[in-house]
């Protein structure tokens, strides 16, 4: 088993899911392997700050702005030779303490996590699950892959996270842990995923969700730029939505979803329309 870690989290107004993922991470990670606890604050207007220090976690101010930024400033408080990075609305698998450190101790495992499961509704976690099935097995035909990486349950070496500089400074938030899986794996190093550990994801509803798929569109040119060094192609994506409704129904009957049939064609909507909007303000 690893030794001591600090904890991270960066956060604006995250007042409303707060309580119930401090306290789950108080649960879940005893508390005399904790060394450290620090909430990188982003300008909150709600009571987040307060909250934070209730439950025991000291509170800084973003020195940027953004996830980037939150991330780095966080970075610069960690002490330990582990440390932990959490977001706000992350409600931790129960056994994510017992399955996911361990993975730190292969020598050439950098980074590690477990992953995130929307908590509503239902046809969407359904939906997720899916994605996770298929991922898998590319995941084992490629030898980089940075999906399913994502930075909020998920724990570092820092000797080898200060090596490569800290997280990577990308315009956009979304993409961030996709950049860093990336910078891991230009180094020699790896990063693990438990698929078995399988957190919750607070989100409100649907729409919600869907925002989240605008949002990740809208930065897709950059970060396939970034990765890739090219655009996203339009016409995949086109093509994707055009086909969803029957990939909607291949995802209802096998995973008993009914849901999907609408579902996922709004997904994959949401993409197209974030992208589009993104290139129209570019011109």
């Amino acid at each position: 088993m690893i030794g001591k870690v600090d904890l991270v989290m960066w956060t604006k107004n995250g007042a409303e899911t707060l309580p119930i993922v401090l306290k789950r991470i108080n649960e879940v990670i005893p508390s005399e392997f904790v060394d450290n606890r620090v909430i990188v604050d982003d300008k909150s207007m709600d009571d987040t700050r307060d909250i934070a220090e209730a439950y025991g976690w000291n509170v800084v101010f973003n020195e940027g702005r953004g996830i980037s930024d939150g991330a780095n400033t966080a970075l610069k408080h960690v002490s330990s030779e582990y440390f932990i990075s959490f977001e706000q609305d992350l409600f931790l698998a129960s056994d994510w303490w017992r399955r996911v450190p361990r993975l730190l101790m292969d020598p050439k495992v950098a980074v590690a996590s477990g992953i995130r499961l929307s908590n509503q509704p239902l046809a969407l976690r359904k939906l997720q699950e899916y994605a996770i099935e298929n991922y898998k097995m590319k995941e084992k035909e490629e030898e980089f892959f940075p999906y399913l990486k994502t930075l909020d349950n998920t724990i570092y070496k820092t000797k080898i996270m200060r090596q490569i500089g800290g997280f990577p400074t990308f315009s956009v938030s979304a993409g961030v842990d996709h950049i860093l899986a990336q910078c891991v794996h230009l180094i020699g190093f790896k990063w693990k995923v438990d698929y078995g550990v399988r957190s919750i994801h607070l989100r409100k509803g649907l729409q919600d969700e869907l925002s989240h798929y605008y949002w990740y569109g809208a930065c897709m040119d950059e970060l396939e730029r970034t990765l890739f060094q090219r655009n996203a192609n339009i016409r995949i994506i086109i093509l994707s939505f055009v086909f969803s409704p029957l990939r909607g129904l291949h995802i209802a009957v096998k995973k008993n979803a009914p849901q999907s049939v609408y579902i996922y064609p709004l997904m994959r909507l949401a993409v197209l329309r974030g992208i589009v909007d993104e290139r129209r303000r570019a011109i």
